[in-house]
């Protein structure tokens, strides 16, 4: 009997499994080999969650996106900007409870970046440690018009 593996689609009914430390390793690895321009932007990335998402993002980014990581905006720093006005943010690394001030800081930022004219797009580092490519997909969807399960209403 062939095991399931993350991210592929075939995983059990109670969901996908993390794609996991090695894993994820593997495929930054494998994408910095295979594209000199991915590894240039792989390489202004320190945070590994951070790391697995552009991994992810790269491959499949529409065509003509650019994404800029570590980018300064006014105050703030931001682990990506999808260009012209998306931040995509990373939380934590793995399943990390925020200090009350951390997330009332986030929400500052978050508000000061809406109020300048960028959507913000914010995952748990659990749901790109899960399954990156969903996220990568989430804003794929997003920027190209179409409805985003979750944030509908929001």
């Amino acid at each position: 009997m062939q095991q399931p593996v993350a991210g592929r689609g075939d995983e059990a009914p109670r969901g996908p499994q993390p794609v996991g430390a090695a894993l994820g390793a593997a495929m930054v690895e494998l994408l910095a080999k295979a594209d000199p321009d991915a590894r240039r932007l792989l390489g202004r990335v320190e945070r590994p969650l951070a790391r697995l998402w552009l991994a992810a993002w790269l491959p499949e980014a529409p065509d003509g996106t650019r994404v800029e990581p570590n980018c300064k905006i006014g105050p703030y720093r931001v682990d990506f900007l999808v260009l012209p006005r998306v931040v995509v943010e990373i939380d934590g690394e793995g399943p990390v409870r925020a200090s009350s001030d951390q997330v009332v800081r986030e929400r500052r930022r978050d508000r000061y970046l809406v109020a300048q004219g960028y959507a913000v797009l914010r995952f748990a580092g659990d749901e790109v440690f899960t399954n990156p490519w969903r996220c990568a997909e989430e804003v794929r969807h997003y920027l190209l018009g179409h409805r985003v399960a979750g944030l509908e209403g929001a």
